[in-house]
């Protein structure tokens, strides 16, 4: 299972930057955001209705039946790839530059020589390294030590972020859809991350679980109104930066500025679950989460004034 589930995550380091850079390919510029937020949307409805679904199959046909119907899922999925044309941009290669290191370095030299794209990627890093450990380290630390919730209760939470999600990737491509800056869906997905990060320490502080309890209704459905922001909040950051670094790069470089951002990006979460359970074995989790949401305004403050004005300049250029 372990070797199984190795090979999944491979093959899957390669479909995800390849599906990313063929849709601009696919889609003309102006429709770009909006056809990112659509995937992003339904990216978020399968992670919302999967678990539903599979517990169903589970229950009702066995662990057998629901890997033979994962499986054929695949099939479906790649056999739909194979149906879809677009016109392939094939670099031109000197016969001594030929092969995979030399096509990664070539990537990596795109970005190194792109101020815009290199501070996305540092952007991206931190904010990444901030962010998914809230999720993947302090929710479930705080829910089982501090709250008195039964399981049920951190399902429900676990589906308010998805649900927080979706949402502003369906807001993303509605209201910003046809927006050739990303500027101002930028400036609020920033604006979002920093106020529901400041709340969601305000609710793990002693005294707010002394005035609200650690039981009630009430903290609950605070929570997870904090947090389904904050899932709205990341959704508000990926897709107007994932769009600008798909206009950016020329077609031949694509995937592979797309395999480098992917790896530059997903590396700041197991980074920073390290830094997070370190700081939670000596600091208090209100403190500590405190404590990032204010390098997250700093972070924002010094990475994010840079980073449009170079799009600016790019995009008139």
């Amino acid at each position: 299972l372990l070797a199984m589930q190795v090979i999944v995550s491979l093959l899957y380091g390669f479909f995800d930057p390849a599906t990313k850079g063929m849709l601009p390919q696919l889609v003309s510029g102006e429709e770009l955001t909006r056809a990112n937020a659509i995937l992003a949307s339904l990216r978020t409805l399968s992670g919302v209705l999967s678990p539903v679904i599979g517990a169903a199959l589970y229950t009702g046909l066995g662990i057998a039946a629901v890997f033979l119907i994962n499986g054929i899922s695949f099939l479906i999925s790649g056999s739909s790839s194979v149906l879809i044309r677009y016109q392939h941009t094939r670099r031109e290669f000197k016969l001594q530059e030929k092969g995979f290191w030399t096509d990664l370095a070539a990537g990596a030299g795109f970005i190194l020589g792109s101020r815009a794209i290199r501070r996305f990627c540092i952007f991206f890093l931190v904010i990444y390294a901030l962010i998914q450990p809230v999720f993947a380290v302090v929710l479930p630390l705080f829910f089982r030590s501090s709250l008195h919730y039964t399981d049920t209760w951190y399902g429900y939470l676990q589906m308010a972020i998805l649900l927080g999600a979706l949402l502003g990737s369906v807001l993303v491509g509605v209201v910003f859809g046809k927006e050739k800056e990303a500027t101002p869906s930028l400036f609020i997905g920033c604006f979002l991350q920093i106020v529901t990060t400041t709340a969601f320490a305000i609710l793990l502080f002693p005294r707010s679980l002394s005035l609200l309890g650690n039981d009630t209704v009430l903290y609950f459905m605070l929570l997870a109104a904090v947090l389904s922001f904050l899932g709205a909040a990341l959704m508000f950051v990926n897709v107007p930066v994932q769009t600008f670094i798909q206009k950016a790069t020329p077609n031949e470089y694509m995937s592979r500025v797309f395999s480098i951002v992917g790896m530059i990006s997903k590396g700041g979460m197991p980074f920073g679950a390290l830094i997070y359970g370190f700081a939670l074995n000596k600091i208090a989790v209100h403190w500590t989460v405190l404590a990032a949401d204010l390098l997250m305004v700093f972070v924002s403050v010094v990475f994010l004034a840079p980073l449009l004005k170079a799009r600016d300049n790019t995009v008139q250029q």
